[in-house]
């Protein structure tokens, strides 16, 4: 059975626009990602959806 694709996570979002910014050159090797305190801010996003999409984007490596 298939069905609708599901809808992403604000915590996969997030991850996936950072993803992005790395295959885009806007964001290099060595180059620190924002705090997770600016990032929410800057985002509109909880502390904790900041905290997954960082542990996401560490596990896909």
């Amino acid at each position: 059975m298939t069905g609708a694709p599901r809808q992403m996570t604000r915590y996969e979002e997030l991850a996936e626009d950072i993803a992005q910014s790395i295959h885009a050159g806007v964001l290099r090797l060595g180059d620190r990602l924002p705090s997770v305190r600016q990032a929410s801010a800057g985002r509109g996003v909880s502390q904790s959806t900041v905290f997954q999409a960082y542990y996401l984007l560490e596990a896909r490596g």
